[in-house]
């Protein structure tokens, strides 16, 4: 944050063009949003005072849909990305409010006590099996009818797979990694490294990722291209998943290893 004396000029731009400046602005919160009747807001300390004031309520709000989105698949407001008039309205708004001001005012902003409140609730510990009827009038369980039935992320399903073959490497920090990719022309790949046996296997967090040419595993599994923001990931289900699964050398390793593990373990139980 530069000093007043070093604050360049800022102007609207008339009709979006930048070079017809309009009148001059000032930093600040819309008026609208103003929690007192204070004239301006024109530092940082003054805009995170804001966001966090009691008479901000979208603060509170925008968080608890976002873990909301992570324990049950589906935010409360299913549109993350859009709170506003644009967007879908919250199915459960009483349940959405009653969150926010506890979590803001009586836990203190404290996200332990926040998760501990949603996944120790009868909501949250009920099956997730449910009959036809359930499945035929709520697909999507926007109403909450039974447990969370959530798809795991493109990485998350490389880390499980990786996991519980007894690959999955937890070495932590340093540079990215650049793990098995399918067998196509040099040309495609560009510079694509290759990491040794050991490191290929860390989390999918450390994988290399080139905006313009993505690891395909992540991009297969609906993990954003990166070469835009994304407020959360919408989920799919193709046969080319299923292809990824079968036939990625990632995969493949993991399954081999799977299954090498069990031979060894229960060796009366292998069929040839």
């Amino acid at each position: 944050e530069l000093p007043p004396k070093r604050r360049r000029e800022n102007h609207v731009f008339e009709r979006g063009n930048w070079l017809v400046k309009g009148k001059e602005v000032q930093p600040g919160i819309p008026e609208l949003m103003r929690p007192d009747s204070k004239e301006s807001y024109d530092n940082r300390l003054d805009l995170a005072r804001w966001l966090v004031s009691e008479q901000n309520p979208l603060t509170s709000r925008v968080t608890i849909n976002r873990f909301w989105e992570q324990l049950f698949g589906y935010g409360i407001v299913e549109t993350m990305e859009d709170f506003g008039s644009q967007g879908f309205p919250p199915s459960h708004p009483q349940l959405l409010d009653w969150l926010a001001v506890t979590f803001s005012q009586d836990y203190d902003w404290d996200m332990k006590k926040l998760l501990k409140t949603i996944v120790m609730s009868a909501t949250y510990r009920q099956s997730s099996e449910g009959n036809a009827e359930k499945y035929a009038n709520d697909p999507k369980n926007r109403l909450l009818a039974r447990g969370p039935k959530v798809r795991l992320s493109s990485e998350q399903i490389r880390d499980q797979a990786l996991a519980v073959s007894g690959l999955l490497n937890l070495k932590m920090h340093g540079p990215s990694i650049y793990p098995p990719r399918p067998d196509v022309s040099s040309s495609f790949w560009g510079s694509w490294g290759k990491s040794d046996s050991e490191e290929q296997n860390r989390r999918s967090i450390y994988i290399f990722w080139r905006r313009t040419n993505p690891y395909p595993s992540m991009i297969t599994f609906d993990s954003p291209s990166r070469t835009v923001c994304s407020s959360r990931r919408i989920r799919t289900n193709t046969p080319l998943q299923a292809l990824n699964l079968l036939n990625d050398p990632v995969y493949y390793q993991a399954a081999v290893s799977l299954a090498s593990q069990m031979q060894a373990q229960y060796p009366n139980d292998i069929r040839e």
